[in-house]
């Protein structure tokens, strides 16, 4: 059980997106962490109180400054926190400029930073470029860094040079919060009542200006049907907005709603209206808690942000071109006319938020970031590896054939199959197998990241990432298992590998320089030949066990408790590469062990030697890599290769 310390700018009963989602969090965490808040209040008095069984320290402020509330006692309060609480996490809601600053001024090394970037900062322009090194040196100081969506982590500049530790976990929709209970028809009816049974179409938000609310002024002038638009909430732009609005009979403040007045409202709503604009609207909770109960959405489409992805168009609703006034109204309009193909949205809309946003979907992602405590003695092994292989248009019968080796171990407890083919082979679904269709290729990488999620779900302790052209006895797996289990340091683990006429494959390897990618393939072999025997460690006889640092990616055996540590596969490699740098990542804090007592059969197609497409992709990953770690100048990998050249051949000198 960790202790985890969240810090958030407000928290509930603050209403808020970002202060929602925080709760949603440390809800869930609850089961399994141990959990302490701290955040701002919105007086100048400083209060400890608890919320959900979860003790609250809320700062008092002096004011505010582009929306960041200024507390000169924060830092006091955080080092108090600290001292009596000893995080073994500390879970940072950003954007929050001053908690981010304050927290990096006391950085511990007892405990580790996780950073829930819930969205860039855009619109404080004049302030932003003197945080924006700062900022820079956070992320790359944290050990992990949560995004919302796929769209906006590509999206964010910020994030760029920080893909292979960040990770996609959407905001939670709380089903307990939205669900019908006792004397919700009777409030519901009322409620119709009170709006004369006209169709309504409902907004829920802050009023501020990223919100697009003005737009939606605009929009109602446009709509023709006959209905009521419902805006809830308030915030800084509340009485403008009212000014704006002056002159309809259609749009009604409804202020800020309780949980009851919400969830009646948006079951008795028939459009769920979301004209945000900008990127600092990154996800949408109010959409997506909108489209749990129904309602079809229209939104605007924004680059870079997530809206688009929650919402999904002409499925559970319309995304418009963003500030096409004209095309929203007419959305709207076809949606209050249409019965069937608002039912039919309103039904997808909710299987949608089901399928993907539910707490469920949500924790193997926290699993991943937050681990489980490693065991080091376990009396009972059954069922305590999964293992996972990445298809794309395979074998059928080969396939079949691994999976029934790894089935006959019994410490093996799910086998999982991640396929990027074109198409899904509803014959893997027959296998004793949890058969995981992509539906795009995501790559190697990617694709058993996939798996490993699922394991940390399983709360199992190793996973094994193999390809499908490989073979070996069942008890192969009992013996790695073994070693790691009497070695808790070995984080990674490969055997020995032979082609299947029986010639040794020289897996074990440095980490390679460029010339050593780069001149083996382009070069002569005779100029080549020389460092490419000492890059995969020839002088050796691979017969006994030795640290390397390049664990091989046909055959990998992981600790998950390392991977909760360095993190997963770097999902900017597509295909080549990115064994090469997990295997540098769990190298800086395990053992990564090549162990010659199990030996596998590999086919080792080599594909980069065989099409130009496959060659340009083993390039560019190349590219990328050393783009990470350095070109001619990384000592890191110096040190390495030096140390584990001279263990494996203590009378030679590099």
């Amino acid at each position: 059980m960790a202790k985890i310390l969240h810090i958030s700018k407000f928290y509930h009963p603050y209403f808020g997106g970002i202060e929602d989602v925080a709760r949603a969090l440390v809800k869930e965490m609850s089961k399994c962490h141990e959990q302490r808040i701290i955040c701002f209040n919105h007086t100048n008095e400083t209060v400890d109180e608890v919320v959900d069984n979860i003790p609250i320290t809320r700062v008092g402020i002096v004011g505010t400054l582009s929306s960041q509330p200024i507390a000169l006692g924060f830092a006091k309060h955080l080092k108090r926190v600290l001292r009596v609480f000893h995080p073994d996490f500390i879970h940072l809601h950003l954007p929050n400029p001053l908690a981010a600053f304050v927290l990096q001024t006391l950085r511990n090394p007892n405990y580790k930073i996780v950073v829930h970037w819930h969205s860039d900062i855009l619109g404080q322009r004049l302030v932003y470029p003197f945080y924006k090194g700062f900022e820079h040196k956070l992320l790359r100081s944290a050990d992990k860094i949560i995004v919302t969506s796929d769209a906006y982590k590509n999206g964010s500049k910020a994030l760029s040079n920080f893909l292979e530790k960040t990770i996609v976990i959407p905001n939670i929709v709380s089903e307990e919060k939205l669900q019908l209970q006792l004397g919700d028809e009777q409030r519901m009816s009322t409620l119709r009542q009170q709006w004369e049974n006209k169709n309504i179409v409902l907004f829920v938000g802050r009023h501020v200006e990223y919100k697009g609310l003005r737009y939606l002024i605009e929009i109602e002038k446009q709509i023709t049907s006959d209905c009521v638009i419902l805006v809830a909430g308030e915030g800084p732009q509340t009485s403008l907005l009212k000014e704006l609005a002056v002159d309809s009979h259609r749009i009604h403040f409804i202020g800020r709603l309780t949980n009851e007045q919400l969830r009646c409202y948006l079951h008795i709503a028939k459009v769920f209206a979301f004209p945000s604009y900008l990127r600092s609207e990154a996800f949408g909770v109010a959409l997506a808690e909108a489209m749990y109960c129904g309602l079809p959405a229209v939104s605007f489409a924004i680059e870079g942000s997530g809206v688009t992805w929650v919402n999904q168009n002409e499925k559970t609703g319309f995304v418009i071109p963003n500030l096409n006034i004209q095309a929203f109204a007419e959305a709207v309009d076809r949606l209050l006319t249409d019965e069937a193909l608002r039912r039919q949205m309103g039904a997808a809309a909710t299987a949608w938020i089901k399928q993907n946003f539910l707490k469920q979907n949500i924790l193997p992602g926290l699993s991943v970031v937050y681990g489980n405590e490693e065991q080091t003695i376990r009396n009972d092994k059954t069922g305590i590896l999964n293992a996972s292989i990445v298809l794309f248009r395979n074998n059928f019968a080969a396939v079949t054939k691994l999976v029934k080796v790894l089935s006959t171990s019994r410490i093996v407890n799910t086998v999982f199959l991640v396929d990027n083919s074109p198409n899904p082979d509803e014959r893997y679904r027959e296998l004793p197998v949890e058969y995981i269709y992509t539906g795009e290729n995501l790559g190697y990488g990617r694709g058993h990241n996939e798996a490993i999620y699922r394991s940390f779900h399983q709360n199992v302790p190793y996973h094994l990432a193999l390809n499908a052209d490989v073979n070996f006895e069942a008890n192969a797996l009992e013996k790695m298992v073994a070693e790691m289990e009497k070695n808790i340091s070995i984080g990674a683990m490969m055997p020995k590998v032979f082609y299947p006429n029986g010639e040794l494959q020289h897996l074990c390897r440095l980490l390679p320089t460029p010339l050593d990618l780069f001149g083996r393939r382009f070069l002569p072999n005779c100029w080549m030949a020389k460092r490419v025997s000492r890059l995969e460690l020839r002088h050796t006889d691979y017969s006994s066990p030795l640290p390397i640092p390049h664990i091989s990616g046909c055959f990998m055996l992981l600790r998950l408790a390392a991977l909760s540590h360095v993190g997963l596969f770097d999902p900017r490699y597509f295909l080549y590469m990115e064994d090469v740098d997990l295997s540098r990542r769990i190298h800086q804090k395990y053992q990564t062990l090549f162990y010659p007592s199990v030996t596998i059969i590999h086919q080792h197609e080599r594909g980069s030697y065989k099409t130009w497409h496959l060659l340009g992709v083993h390039v560019v990953s190349a590219i990328k890599y050393f783009n990470k770690w350095g070109w001619l100048h990384d000592a890191e990998r110096d040190a390495i290769n030096k140390k584990v050249w001279q263990l494996s051949h203590p009378n030679n000198h590099m």
